[in-house]
């Protein structure tokens, strides 16, 4: 008897500590995101209307951490696909909810490229940054492709105006791309690449380059070629891939914005 009431005991307390560490963990409403076949859609930006957003992981799922309800009102982009605004509800009690996204008639033959991870921008190790912020690994802003689509901008400081880790200030009657700091320019990376002959290059530097060799990042970058944009407000929060190759530029303690081109794919 004493033996029985101890195992009983025992799964009492057990069942009590998981019913705990279950109403401890936050609230997780998963959006999955597909095409009209059921293909998994990687990387799709997701908005809860009037609320947060987040990039969908390669297999098409968003995560948020907030409490379950029976719909919900999303915005849903991917390039290449019709966008979605409007209410979705789960396919079941238990599961995600389902946003398919219809291809667009110029794109249907590339469909099945647009939906695997292999694709140019996923190349440059972009979404997985984009997932290793999302998670809280670092800092950062990252502009996406459906972004970039939907702003359409001119120009390149279009983009960058009004963002919290990066100031364009005038300088010569030029942008420049400032940081946090006083005479704090900002590292830019081009495809992967630190670019050089830029009104940054000055800003800063004891031994600044001449001026009439100089030009604004709206003269050198063509905003329609611009695929995606990566803003990190100190050196201390860029990845270590991106500080190697902005070398000793990241001494100064400043920001880093990286800009991609080519494919919003």
């Amino acid at each position: 008897m004493r033996r029985s009431l101890v195992t009983l005991a025992t799964l009492a307390l057990g069942l009590s500590l998981t019913s705990a560490a279950l109403h401890a963990q936050p609230d997780r409403v998963t959006i999955q995101v597909t095409d009209v076949r059921g293909n998994a859609i990687p990387f799709a930006f997701v908005q809860i209307t009037k609320g947060v957003s987040r990039v969908a992981d390669d297999s098409g799922r968003a995560v948020f951490a907030m409490k379950g309800v029976d719909s919900l009102n999303l915005q849903v982009r991917r390039i290449g696909f019709d966008p979605f605004s409007g209410w979705a509800k789960r396919r079941n009690e238990s599961g995600a909810f389902v946003v398919d996204l219809i291809p667009l008639p110029r794109t249907l033959d590339p469909v099945t490229i647009a939906g695997r991870r292999d694709t140019p921008l996923a190349r440059t190790g972009f979404y997985d940054r984009v997932e290793r912020i999302q998670r809280g690994s670092y800092s950062a802003r990252m502009i996406t492709p459906e972004e970039m689509d939907l702003r359409n901008p001119i120009r390149l400081s279009q983009v960058l105006a009004g963002e919290s880790m990066v100031k364009v200030t005038p300088y010569n009657g030029k942008a420049v791309l400032m940081g946090r700091g006083i005479a704090c320019a900002m590292t830019i990376l081009l495809d992967g690449q630190r670019l050089t002959g830029t009104y940054e290059e000055a800003i800063g530097n004891p031994s600044p380059p001449p001026m009439s060799s100089l030009a604004s990042i709206d003269e050198i970058i063509n905003a329609q070629s611009i695929a995606a944009i990566e803003v990190y407000g100190s050196a201390a929060a860029v990845p270590a891939e991106l500080q190697r190759v902005a070398g000793g530029r990241m001494a100064q303690g400043c920001g880093l914005v990286a800009i991609w081109t080519g494919s919003r794919r």
